[in-house]
């Protein structure tokens, strides 16, 4: 074969051959294209949080078929109810992957669909939320919501079910009543505005901001904090959030302590607080002749809550000592003072009748009033003390012969008639001066006797004063009203003789004075 021929078989060869396998590809292309066409997403397509571009729906679905499991295992779908958070079951939560699939469009971001048992969702709503009545239509809406929360392929997912469009019952959740000393009529018109008044899902309450728009003319501060403590005392046994709160300077007299709310407009000292809930509140505030009441409906919250003021302590004034030239002597007290007082407020949340937790509240603190003493500049100038005399000089007395002058005894106050010691001898209804009494002469002083040779002065015979008429005791027999005189007799010494009498006999010869 010469080197034409065999050109020309290899060309018709080659080109044979290529045109057989084009048109195989071809065909295949036809086929994949037009007959069996593979599935596959766009750019920028994503399902959940995974990117899915490019990717075929079948090698997806796979995909995710293994992921599935492992989701279940990992996430969590939290459930709040008003004030109370629980974990959904997700054993029987069922992932639709070719709705997901299929459904998915290319180019934005895609959700999983999810399909929960209502009857789950009913025994889950029962079990953790016993408070509260779910109707079939309530269990439906929940049950899409959870769904529609899921779709969104998170590992932890949180939905609020507790929304305006349930058809629970509404119940009165919190009551707070005191008496108040309130007497403007403008009290009438800000309860009268607060009675009704909607607190919306979310929603913060500022007290001065909602009295800003009523017509007041001569409410006091005093009065406001009355009103605004009672809607506190209500907002305190719920899960409401409070924002601002103050107390005032002195302890209040009808609000029981930890509750009070204190207004003041001038320094702009206001009530604030929010509702957290993902469905509204209802306040109702009334007032009559003795006592102002507040109360707070909605749905019916989970836990209880009690508010206690525990460790009440009960702080002493000092007392403040000033000078001033306006006083001349002594002092003035210009303040009594009163004592302060500290008291710890806590929130107790109970469920089932078992204390879950204990909240503080505040530590309210009303300083004592510290009493205040006002002094004279200058203390009043005390008189001199006597100078002591000198030996030789007058008034020097040594009874004792140490050479220094005496110093004179501490006088008792005279006692009154009935005290012990009262002596009333001349019956002036004066209690008898003591008879004073001279120191006794020593030897070689003036008047010194010592009649017995002993060495010692000797003392003088005691003499009773005379009783007066009346007293014990008083003779007058001769009449002048004065008491007669006892006729003085002599001592008779020891070592005189006795002087014998003669006997003396009466008439029948009997001894007289033997």
């Amino acid at each position: 074969m010469n080197n034409k021929v065999f050109g020309a078989t290899f060309a018709t060869v080659l080109s044979t051959g290529v045109l057989f396998f084009g048109a195989a590809n071809a065909g295949a292309f036809a086929v994949d294209t037009w007959l069996f066409p593979k599935e596959e997403f766009g750019d920028n397509t994503y399902i959940g949080i995974t990117e899915v571009s490019n990717m075929e729906l079948a090698q997806a679905k796979l995909l995710f078929t293994g992921q599935a499991e492992t989701w279940r295992a990992a996430s969590s779908l939290q459930v709040t109810y008003q004030d109370a958070t629980v974990n959904y079951p997700l054993d029987n939560v069922e992932i639709l992957l070719d709705e997901t699939i299929n459904g998915a469009q290319d180019g934005v971001q895609n959700s999983f669909v999810f399909q929960l048992s209502p009857e789950t969702t009913a025994a889950f709503l029962s079990e953790q939320f016993p408070t509260a009545v779910f109707s079939e239509a309530d269990v439906e809406t929940v049950n899409l919501k959870l769904e529609q929360a899921l779709a969104a392929g998170q590992s932890n997912t949180r939905v609020a079910i507790s929304d305006d469009s349930l058809a629970v019952e509404r119940e009165t959740v919190a009551e707070a009543a005191f008496s108040h000393s309130v007497s403007s009529a403008d009290g009438t018109v800000v309860t009268s505005a607060l009675d009704g008044y909607q607190l919306e899902p979310g929603v913060q309450f500022s007290f001065l901001d909602f009295i800003s728009g009523l017509p007041l003319v001569d409410i006091t501060d005093d009065e406001l904090t009355q009103i605004a403590s009672a809607v506190y005392s209500a907002v305190l046994q719920t899960n409401l959030t409070i924002d601002e709160r103050s107390i005032g300077t002195a302890a209040p007299q009808s609000i029981p302590l930890g509750q009070e709310a204190a207004i003041n407009r001038q320094l702009g000292v206001d009530f604030v607080f929010t509702n957290p809930n993902s469905s509204s509140f209802t306040l109702n505030v009334s007032l009559d002749s003795s006592t102002v009441q507040a109360a707070l409906s909605s749905y019916p919250l989970v836990y209880d809550y009690e508010v206690l003021a525990s460790g009440e302590e009960t702080v002493k004034p000092r007392v403040i000592k000033q000078y001033s030239a306006f006083v001349a002597y002594g002092k003035q007290v210009t303040e009594e003072g009163r004592n302060g007082v500290r008291v710890n407020v806590v929130r107790t949340v109970w469920a089932n009748g078992e204390e879950i937790a204990a909240q503080p509240v505040s530590t309210d603190f009303y300083p004592p009033v510290h009493k205040i003493e006002v002094y004279a500049l200058k203390a009043a100038a005390a008189a001199p003390a006597a100078a002591t005399p000198l030996p030789g000089e007058p008034g020097f007395i040594d009874a004792n012969g140490d050479g220094v002058h005496d110093t004179p005894a501490a006088t008792t106050p005279a006692p009154l008639p009935g005290e012990p010691g009262f002596i009333d001898a001349n019956g002036d209804g004066v209690h008898d001066a003591p008879a004073q009494t001279t120191p006794a002469p020593l030897p070689g002083q003036p008047g010194f006797t010592d009649a017995n040779g002993d060495g010692v002065h000797d003392t003088p015979v005691q003499t009773t004063p005379a009783p007066l008429p009346g007293q014990p005791g008083f003779t007058d027999t001769n009449g002048d009203g004065v008491h007669d005189t006892p006729t003085p007799t002599t001592p008779t010494s020891p070592n005189a003789p006795i002087e014998e009498k003669e006997p003396e006999y009466d008439k029948g010869g009997n001894l007289v004075n033997p």
